[in-house]
Protein backbone atom coordinates (compact mmCIF):
# COMPACT_ATOMS: atom_id res chain seq x y z
CA UNK A 1 0.00 0.00 0.00
CA UNK A 2 1.39 3.49 -1.12
CA UNK A 3 1.54 5.97 1.87
CA UNK A 4 1.64 9.53 0.63
CA UNK A 5 3.19 12.12 3.23
CA UNK A 6 0.37 15.02 3.90
CA UNK A 7 1.07 18.74 4.89
CA UNK A 8 1.89 17.99 8.12
CA UNK A 9 4.73 15.68 7.38
CA UNK A 10 6.07 16.45 4.20
CA UNK A 11 9.74 17.00 4.21
CA UNK A 12 10.90 15.44 6.79
CA UNK A 13 8.13 11.72 7.07
CA UNK A 14 9.37 9.46 4.53
CA UNK A 15 11.42 7.93 6.32
CA UNK A 16 8.28 6.85 8.43
CA UNK A 17 6.11 6.77 5.16
CA UNK A 18 8.02 3.81 3.81
CA UNK A 19 8.02 2.01 6.99
CA UNK A 20 4.72 2.33 7.38
CA UNK A 21 4.54 0.66 3.14
CA UNK A 22 6.82 -1.86 4.59
CA UNK A 23 4.94 -2.91 7.71
CA UNK A 24 1.50 -2.99 5.64
CA UNK A 25 3.40 -5.85 3.34
CA UNK A 26 4.73 -7.68 6.97
CA UNK A 27 0.50 -7.05 8.78
CA UNK A 28 -1.06 -8.49 5.50
CA UNK A 29 1.53 -11.57 5.82
CA UNK A 30 0.48 -11.66 8.95
CA UNK A 31 -3.13 -11.77 8.91
CA UNK A 32 -2.89 -14.53 6.13
CA UNK A 33 -0.78 -16.29 8.22
CA UNK A 34 -3.50 -16.41 10.94
CA UNK A 35 -6.21 -17.39 8.79
CA UNK A 36 -4.29 -20.13 7.30
CA UNK A 37 -2.98 -21.20 11.02
CA UNK A 38 -4.20 -21.30 14.53
CA UNK A 39 -0.62 -20.20 15.32
CA UNK A 40 0.58 -16.83 15.47
CA UNK A 41 2.77 -16.02 12.28
CA UNK A 42 5.64 -15.00 14.77
CA UNK A 43 5.92 -18.52 15.68
CA UNK A 44 3.77 -19.09 18.58
CA UNK A 45 6.73 -19.61 20.86
CA UNK A 46 7.18 -15.58 21.15
CA UNK A 47 6.81 -13.38 23.86
CA UNK A 48 7.49 -9.96 23.86
CA UNK A 49 8.14 -9.35 20.60
CA UNK A 50 5.26 -11.12 19.35
CA UNK A 51 2.79 -8.77 21.68
CA UNK A 52 4.35 -5.43 20.21
CA UNK A 53 3.51 -7.02 16.61
CA UNK A 54 1.05 -4.28 15.29
CA UNK A 55 -1.53 -7.13 13.49
CA UNK A 56 -4.58 -4.93 13.28
CA UNK A 57 -3.56 -1.78 11.42
CA UNK A 58 -0.46 0.49 10.68
CA UNK A 59 1.10 2.29 12.80
CA UNK A 60 0.59 6.12 12.92
CA UNK A 61 3.95 8.54 12.49
CA UNK A 62 3.45 9.23 15.94
CA UNK A 63 3.21 5.81 16.99
CA UNK A 64 6.26 4.67 15.04
CA UNK A 65 8.23 7.69 17.01
CA UNK A 66 6.93 5.86 20.13
CA UNK A 67 7.80 2.41 19.21
CA UNK A 68 11.43 3.45 17.92
CA UNK A 69 11.91 5.15 21.32
CA UNK A 70 10.51 2.06 23.29
CA UNK A 71 12.95 -0.09 21.27
CA UNK A 72 16.56 2.74 21.62
CA UNK A 73 15.17 2.23 25.42
CA UNK A 74 15.88 -1.92 25.26
CA UNK A 75 18.95 -1.37 23.99
CA UNK A 76 19.00 -1.40 20.22
CA UNK A 77 21.25 1.06 18.20
CA UNK A 78 22.76 3.06 20.92
CA UNK A 79 24.80 4.92 19.15
CA UNK A 80 21.72 5.92 17.04
CA UNK A 81 19.64 6.83 19.81
CA UNK A 82 22.71 8.97 21.28
CA UNK A 83 22.90 10.99 17.78
CA UNK A 84 18.97 11.56 17.86
CA UNK A 85 19.10 12.50 21.56
CA UNK A 86 17.14 9.26 22.15
CA UNK A 87 13.79 11.04 21.59
CA UNK A 88 11.20 11.91 18.05
CA UNK A 89 8.00 11.77 19.53
CA UNK A 90 6.36 15.22 18.71
CA UNK A 91 9.56 15.99 16.65
CA UNK A 92 10.71 16.33 12.66
CA UNK A 93 13.34 14.54 13.02
CA UNK A 94 14.25 12.34 9.85
CA UNK A 95 15.16 8.67 10.29
CA UNK A 96 16.64 5.99 7.81
CA UNK A 97 17.62 2.26 7.71
CA UNK A 98 19.11 2.19 10.53
CA UNK A 99 15.87 3.49 12.52
CA UNK A 100 13.64 1.35 10.94
CA UNK A 101 15.82 -1.47 12.04
CA UNK A 102 15.34 -0.88 15.38
CA UNK A 103 11.72 -0.85 14.93
CA UNK A 104 11.35 -4.22 13.01
CA UNK A 105 13.54 -5.38 15.37
CA UNK A 106 12.08 -4.70 18.28
CA UNK A 107 8.38 -6.30 17.01
CA UNK A 108 10.05 -9.81 15.78
CA UNK A 109 10.89 -8.59 12.63
CA UNK A 110 14.51 -9.28 10.86
CA UNK A 111 15.67 -6.76 9.09
CA UNK A 112 18.57 -6.50 7.01
CA UNK A 113 21.00 -3.50 5.18
CA UNK A 114 23.26 -3.30 2.13
CA UNK A 115 25.17 -0.71 1.82
CA UNK A 116 25.58 0.58 -2.30
CA UNK A 117 28.22 2.70 -1.50
CA UNK A 118 29.47 4.01 -4.74
CA UNK A 119 28.59 4.19 -8.14
CA UNK A 120 29.66 0.93 -10.45
CA UNK A 121 29.29 2.53 -14.40
CA UNK A 122 31.02 4.39 -15.98
CA UNK A 123 28.01 7.01 -16.39
CA UNK A 124 27.92 7.14 -12.55
CA UNK A 125 24.92 5.24 -12.80
CA UNK A 126 23.98 1.88 -10.36
CA UNK A 127 24.11 -1.02 -12.09
CA UNK A 128 25.07 -3.26 -9.25
CA UNK A 129 22.19 -1.87 -7.35
CA UNK A 130 19.51 -2.87 -9.90
CA UNK A 131 21.31 -6.42 -10.66
CA UNK A 132 21.05 -6.83 -6.68
CA UNK A 133 17.16 -5.83 -6.66
CA UNK A 134 16.13 -8.04 -9.70
CA UNK A 135 18.07 -11.37 -7.82
CA UNK A 136 15.81 -9.97 -4.68
CA UNK A 137 12.54 -9.95 -6.78
CA UNK A 138 13.33 -12.94 -8.53
CA UNK A 139 15.59 -16.05 -7.18
CA UNK A 140 13.44 -18.26 -4.73
CA UNK A 141 9.91 -15.98 -5.35
CA UNK A 142 6.50 -18.24 -5.85
CA UNK A 143 4.40 -16.48 -8.04
CA UNK A 144 0.73 -15.74 -6.35
CA UNK A 145 -2.35 -18.20 -7.75
CA UNK A 146 -4.02 -15.09 -7.91
CA UNK A 147 -2.16 -11.70 -8.98
CA UNK A 148 -4.13 -8.90 -6.62
CA UNK A 149 -3.17 -5.37 -8.56
CA UNK A 150 -0.80 -3.05 -6.67
CA UNK A 151 -2.49 -0.67 -4.52
CA UNK A 152 -2.08 3.07 -3.88
CA UNK A 153 -4.43 5.44 -1.94
CA UNK A 154 -5.01 6.64 -4.95
CA UNK A 155 -6.69 3.49 -6.40
CA UNK A 156 -5.18 0.63 -8.68
CA UNK A 157 -2.29 0.30 -10.45
CA UNK A 158 -2.23 -0.47 -14.25
CA UNK A 159 -0.35 -3.10 -15.24
CA UNK A 160 0.97 -4.70 -18.48
CA UNK A 161 0.13 -7.95 -19.59
CA UNK A 162 3.67 -9.51 -19.15
CA UNK A 163 3.30 -8.32 -15.37
CA UNK A 164 4.50 -10.98 -12.64
CA UNK A 165 3.09 -11.12 -8.89
CA UNK A 166 5.57 -12.76 -6.69
CA UNK A 167 5.81 -12.94 -2.73
CA UNK A 168 8.17 -10.64 -1.79
CA UNK A 169 8.47 -8.02 0.68
CA UNK A 170 9.63 -4.28 -1.01
CA UNK A 171 12.44 -2.98 0.09
CA UNK A 172 13.22 -0.08 1.80
CA UNK A 173 15.42 2.50 -0.46
CA UNK A 174 17.48 5.23 1.06
CA UNK A 175 19.28 8.12 -0.18
CA UNK A 176 21.01 11.14 0.70
CA UNK A 177 18.06 13.09 1.54
CA UNK A 178 15.23 10.87 0.53
CA UNK A 179 13.29 7.73 0.57
CA UNK A 180 11.37 5.47 -1.46
CA UNK A 181 10.03 1.86 -1.36
CA UNK A 182 10.66 -0.38 -4.23
CA UNK A 183 7.68 -2.96 -4.59
CA UNK A 184 8.99 -4.67 -7.81
CA UNK A 185 10.65 -4.48 -10.82
CA UNK A 186 10.23 -4.50 -14.36
CA UNK A 187 11.88 -6.40 -17.23
CA UNK A 188 12.03 -5.68 -21.03
CA UNK A 189 13.81 -6.56 -23.93
CA UNK A 190 15.66 -3.06 -23.80
CA UNK A 191 15.84 -2.21 -20.06
CA UNK A 192 14.91 -2.83 -16.35
CA UNK A 193 13.28 -0.14 -14.44
CA UNK A 194 12.63 -0.19 -10.61
CA UNK A 195 9.12 -0.28 -9.51
CA UNK A 196 9.24 2.46 -7.05
CA UNK A 197 6.48 4.12 -4.36
CA UNK A 198 7.42 7.59 -3.48
CA UNK A 199 5.66 8.97 -0.48
CA UNK A 200 6.22 12.46 -1.73
CA UNK A 201 4.46 12.11 -4.94
CA UNK A 202 0.73 12.44 -5.22
CA UNK A 203 -0.72 9.93 -7.52
CA UNK A 204 -2.81 11.00 -10.71
CA UNK A 205 -5.64 8.68 -11.47
CA UNK A 206 -7.17 7.87 -15.02
CA UNK A 207 -11.30 7.63 -15.70
CA UNK A 208 -11.01 4.04 -14.80
CA UNK A 209 -9.43 4.86 -11.61
CA UNK A 210 -6.71 3.09 -12.37
CA UNK A 211 -3.04 4.54 -12.05
CA UNK A 212 -0.27 4.58 -14.74
CA UNK A 213 2.60 2.18 -13.96
CA UNK A 214 4.76 4.86 -15.54
CA UNK A 215 4.84 6.90 -12.90
CA UNK A 216 6.54 4.19 -10.73
CA UNK A 217 9.21 3.46 -12.86
CA UNK A 218 12.96 4.31 -11.91
CA UNK A 219 15.05 3.86 -14.98
CA UNK A 220 18.92 3.12 -14.59
CA UNK A 221 20.15 6.21 -16.02
CA UNK A 222 18.24 8.65 -13.11
CA UNK A 223 20.81 6.51 -10.30
CA UNK A 224 23.47 8.50 -11.97
CA UNK A 225 22.53 11.63 -9.61
CA UNK A 226 23.37 10.15 -6.49
CA UNK A 227 26.62 8.80 -5.44
CA UNK A 228 25.54 6.08 -2.49
CA UNK A 229 22.81 4.58 -1.86
CA UNK A 230 21.32 2.17 0.72
CA UNK A 231 18.34 -0.86 1.03
CA UNK A 232 16.53 -2.44 4.10
CA UNK A 233 15.02 -5.74 3.46
CA UNK A 234 13.49 -8.12 5.87
CA UNK A 235 13.39 -11.80 6.28
CA UNK A 236 10.53 -12.92 4.08
CA UNK A 237 9.54 -16.08 6.62
CA UNK A 238 8.14 -14.23 9.61
CA UNK A 239 7.26 -16.82 11.39
CA UNK A 240 11.60 -18.43 11.00
CA UNK A 241 12.07 -14.64 11.39
CA UNK A 242 10.52 -14.90 14.93
CA UNK A 243 12.04 -17.64 16.08
CA UNK A 244 16.07 -15.66 15.78
CA UNK A 245 17.41 -13.39 18.45
CA UNK A 246 17.76 -9.91 17.06
CA UNK A 247 21.16 -8.47 17.07
CA UNK A 248 20.84 -4.98 18.90
CA UNK A 249 23.71 -3.73 17.57
CA UNK A 250 23.33 -2.76 13.67
CA UNK A 251 26.08 -4.17 10.58
CA UNK A 252 25.37 -3.76 7.15
CA UNK A 253 26.68 -5.55 3.98
CA UNK A 254 28.76 -3.78 1.59
CA UNK A 255 28.15 -3.57 -2.56
CA UNK A 256 30.22 -4.81 -4.05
Amino acid sequence: MLFNSTISDRGWGCGYRNCQMLLSSLIAESNQASDDSSDEVSGGNMTGAANRFPRDKVPSIHALQEMLELAWRDGYDKDGAEQLKHRVTGTRKWIGPTEVYCILAHIGVQANIVDFHCRTARDGSHPALFSWVVDYFTENASQMETPAPLESNAGSVAQSKSTRFVAKHPLYLQHQGHSRTIVGVELTETATNLLVFNPDINIDVDLSGAVRLSRFRLPLHETRRTPQFQILYVDNDLASSGNVEISRFISSTRVP
